[in-house]
């Protein structure tokens, strides 16, 4: 496991965040979908979630999104993972997703969902490989989306 650190994102994050997605065109493709940064994590004020960034030896690596109780069941949804690009492949999304789901058990959770367009085979093999299992199918405004799910049990 890579030790990584965390802390909560701040505005001053912003350039980190868009290195990362810049690295990630697919994400940003899906996600911010033709949106700036600032518009895109307006939608999230909302929510109560946390947007955490990672680091190694000080240096960030990583930005996560997460939140503990999602609106749509009540139970933890992990909404993205980005990982720096020449760190990639590396174990920093595995050590993430278990010091997240150590943390979520802790708080007496069982498991943690993400969500993936279905035909993103990529990043369901993404989770795949980080402990995630294929739950479900579900439709939401016109689009497949995979649900996956990662025991914490």
């Amino acid at each position: 496991m890579v030790n990584l650190a965390w802390r909560p994102f701040l505005s001053a994050d912003s350039g980190f965040f868009l290195e990362i997605a810049e690295s990630s065109r697919k994400w940003l493709k899906n996600e911010l979908q033709g949106q700036d940064l600032a518009g895109y994590l307006k939608q999230y004020e909302d929510l109560s979630g946390e947007w955490r960034v990672w680091e190694k030896g000080g240096v960030p690596v990583s930005i996560t999104y997460h939140l503990e109780y999602a609106p749509s069941n009540q139970k933890p949804w992990l909404g993205t993972i980005l990982v720096k690009a020449d760190v990639r492949r590396k174990g920093i999304a595995s050590s993430i997703l278990e010091g997240l789901s150590l943390e979520l058990k802790a708080n007496g959770h069982r498991a943690l969902f993400a969500a993936v367009l279905i035909d993103e085979y990529e990043w369901s093999n993404f989770l795949t490989d980080c402990g995630f299992e294929q739950f479900k199918t579900e439709e939401n405004e016109g689009e497949t989306f995979l649900i996956m799910v990662r025991p914490l049990g």
